[in-house]
């Protein structure tokens, strides 16, 4: 790739070269690697992406913010299309639907309302016992 892109073969390339050769600092140093990979991570995550392999967005139960009425339910914006308050599910959703994760946890998948948009809430089953 940089013969292709050396000032000898092409005039305009010096940048080209001097950006593939930065790219191949970063990439070949695994700590610098790491922190790249961390940094692309969070610029996704920024525009409403949080991606697993399933191509669901994975957010936490923490993500949502709690709403306690007749019973518990959690609402939050749409990452997508921005619409207030359009993903929402309550706590019995989560007991009825949600499946376990295999990582100690369980996992529901909910849709926006407004969209199409279908994103994956984990969480975890509180054991908080009484002290008495």
């Amino acid at each position: 790739m940089l013969l292709t892109h050396h000032p000898d073969k092409n005039g305009n390339a010096s940048t080209t070269v001097n950006t593939i050769q930065e790219a191949y600092r970063v990439l070949v140093d695994p700590e610098s690697r790491e922190k790249y990979d961390e940094s692309l991570r969070r610029s996704i995550q920024r525009q409403g992406f949080n991606i697993s392999g399933d191509g669901l967005d994975i957010y936490s139960l923490d993500d949502f913010e709690m709403v306690e009425e007749e019973e518990c339910r959690w609402i939050k914006d749409c990452p997508r299309c921005q619409f207030p308050k359009s993903i929402k599910f309550k706590e019995s959703d989560l007991i009825e639907n949600g499946t376990e994760d295999g990582e100690n946890g369980y996992e529901i998948i909910v849709q926006c309302e407004s969209c199409s948009l279908w994103i994956k809430v984990k969480y975890y089953e509180d054991n908080e016992e009484d002290d008495e």
